[in-house]
């Protein structure tokens, strides 16, 4: 095509032996936003490392071309490839923090940058990045250059991350992956600023997301991969509105809507099984004194699930790690079956409320195979000395959560997304808690797997009578399953009630927000 700026003609990729995209056909055109959506490992990621190219020692392309107008990439020298990565293409990763050096200032890793492909101007530099950061509204640009990354927030780093792409003038830029681990609001913003980056700087852009809500919002056009190919391709509006495909059908069901039928199950008259009355945490930094937590009241039965949701920094994690023992109270009273919980806590404490964190890969041990871990937490906190005692107890874990028992031999990085997600709710279940907290387990998962823990949750809490706090950003996953929402802002609780109560009739203009992305 005359305006297409990127044509993939039967790109062929693999990892050593292992086909992971095959037979790809793309064109891409000037001041698109073209959305890639399929499950985990269907070779979307790959895809845009393919385009980059990013050098990975075990990624061939074994046939096919890749062309940037009248450029074939494979045929680029590695000087040439040097100037391509930013200053053609610009990349947008998943995790923006692990894209930026962590203990370096954004104003030295911005200079580096410009430097590394000569538009670096140091008259007009701070003039250069004012200019950028006004346009994709972010605000105290004299700040944020002089503070690291790890003092912004996930949707902050995010969109530092798209500012420092568009200061190279890309004619392409790839997303991989950019709004899935941030909340509602941030999101949002992330969303407007790509499409501001296509009116405003006609860029053309390939988005990879497992966010159908996203694409459906942004893009022009779609494209739906399973196993490496594509499987439906077209305008937005026509596969969403009219999908063919059996698989395409199947990703737009496991979307999650507002909901509110759950509520409508028997009510539980038992007392509450955790109390937190006043719960505060302040933690102490070079800026003064930071209120994390302010003034908690929570109470949770057994066979519950309460619904936590806020945007990024409004306390939900605090506040989970504060009922896990992670952290320690600053003020308040906490107590589980009428036991003091903010004091030293015995093995039977510790037991008895289990943590599932957002990352899986990163709560494991990466030197222990799955097996072993979920085995420490049996000897350690249930006293199983028995080691076949334990294999077996590992064996029918695997099978509740649905994981095939062979995969307890592999190590984290050896399990997708979803599949390490499962191991970790295995460990955690294994010393059998009455209490799970759930931090964020799903946001980085794509909607079927999402729909598949969700769905897990449900029955090991109906099967087991286990209490569950889950923490999300996502409202409208969190009225699939909770029968009560507790809404936070700025570390307080700022409204609290049963989902359908909270749902049709919220009071906070906060809540609103969060609900109105949703619809």
């Amino acid at each position: 095509m005359e305006n297409s700026v990127l044509s993939i003609f039967n790109l062929y990729v693999s990892y050593g032996k292992k086909a992971v995209v095959e037979d790809v056909n793309l064109e891409l055109k000037q001041g698109e936003i073209l959305g890639i959506a399929g499950a985990s490992g269907s070779g979307k990621s790959t895809l845009l490392k393919a385009i980059l190219p990013i050098s990975s020692s075990d990624m061939t392309i074994n046939q096919g071309s890749i062309c940037l107008k009248n450029t074939e990439i494979s045929n680029c020298s590695t000087k040439d490839l040097r100037i391509l990565r930013g200053r053609k293409i610009g990349m947008i990763f998943q995790n923006p923090k692990a894209s930026f050096n962590p203990i370096r200032k954004f104003r030295n890793q911005f200079i580096e940058t410009l430097k590394s492909h000569g538009k670096y101007n140091k008259d007009q530099f701070e003039e250069q990045i004012f200019s950028v950061f006004q346009k994709l509204s972010l605000s105290d640009a004299k700040r944020i250059l002089d503070s690291y990354p790890y003092e912004m927030s996930g949707g902050m780093n995010q969109r530092i991350a798209i500012a420092l792409a568009v200061m190279l003038e890309p004619e392409i830029l790839l997303a991989d992956e950019p709004t899935s681990a941030l909340d509602s609001m941030s999101k949002s913003l992330v969303m407007d600023e790509l499409i501001r980056l296509r009116d405003e700087f006609h860029m053309s852009i390939i988005l990879v997301t497992h966010d159908m809500h996203v694409v459906s919002k942004i893009a022009d056009s779609i494209a739906i991969m399973k196993q490496g190919k594509i499987v439906e391709m077209g305008l937005v509006k026509d596969v969403l509105a009219n999908p063919k495909e059996k698989y395409t059908k199947s990703l737009l069901q496991a979307v999650p809507q507002i909901n509110i039928r759950y509520v409508e199950e028997c009510e539980n008259t038992e007392n509450p099984m955790l109390v937190l009355d006043k719960i505060c945490k302040e933690f102490h930094n070079h800026t003064g004194v930071l209120q994390a937590v302010s003034q908690i009241d929570l109470q949770l039965k057994s066979g519950e699930i309460l619904g936590i949701v806020g945007e990024s920094g409004s306390g939900k994690s605090t506040l989970l790690k504060l009922i896990a023992g992670l952290e320690k109270a600053s003020l308040g009273v906490m107590t589980c079956r009428e036991k003091d919980m903010l004091g030293k806590r015995k093995k039977e404490d510790l037991r008895n409320i289990q943590m599932v964190f957002q990352n899986a890969v990163d709560s494991f041990n990466p030197k222990h195979k799955i097996k072993q871990a979920i085995s420490e937490s049996l000897k350690n906190l249930c006293g199983m000395k028995s080691r076949q005692s334990r294999e077996e107890k590992i064996s029918e874990l695997m099978d509740l959560v649905g994981l095939d028992q062979t995969l307890a031999n592999r190590y984290p990085r050896e399990l997708s997304g979803g599949q390490c997600q499962r191991a970790a709710i295995a460990r955690a279940i294994a010393v059998q808690p009455e209490i799970l907290l759930c931090d964020e387990i799903t946001s980085a998962l794509d909607v079927t797997v999402q729909a598949e823990i969700i769905q897990l949750l449900l029955r090991l809490s109906k099967e087991r009578k286990l209490a569950i706090i889950f923490v999300s950003h996502d409202i409208a996953l969190v009225t699939h399953m909770c029968k009560r929402i507790m809404v936070m802002k700025n570390g307080k609780c700022i409204e609290e009630g049963l989902t359908q109560n909270l749902i049709e009739q919220p009071k906070e203009e906060y809540t609103k927000q969060l609900i109105s992305v949703f619809l």
